[in-house]
């Protein structure tokens, strides 16, 4: 498969096609091992998340996307509350 895609694209492109291949199949797994490690999901809905990863394979990458800018914007504001909360309790000047 490589050596049609080096036929038809050559080497540059073939390397980031390969590149990008690998890291699609990366980060789909981390998603499917992020979604069947999450223990807030209630049990009724558990079959709605396993067919979700069946059959579309993308939402395991949508998900881990979406948990990234979750994670991220939990940490910015537990970190702007902590900091008003250090201006609060210091005397001022």
């Amino acid at each position: 498969m490589l050596r049609a895609f080096y036929e038809q694209l050559g080497f540059f492109l073939t390397l980031v096609f390969s590149i990008l291949f690998f890291l699609s199949f990366v980060f789909w797994l981390a998603g499917i091992a992020g979604l069947l490690a999450n223990k807030d999901r209630r049990k009724h809905t558990e079959w709605v998340t396993y067919a979700l990863i069946i059959f579309i394979p993308v939402y395991p990458i949508i998900w881990l996307i979406a948990d990234i800018f979750r994670q991220y914007f939990r940490i910015t504001r537990k970190a702007a509350q902590a900091q008003l909360d250090h201006q609060a309790s210091s005397p001022a000047a």
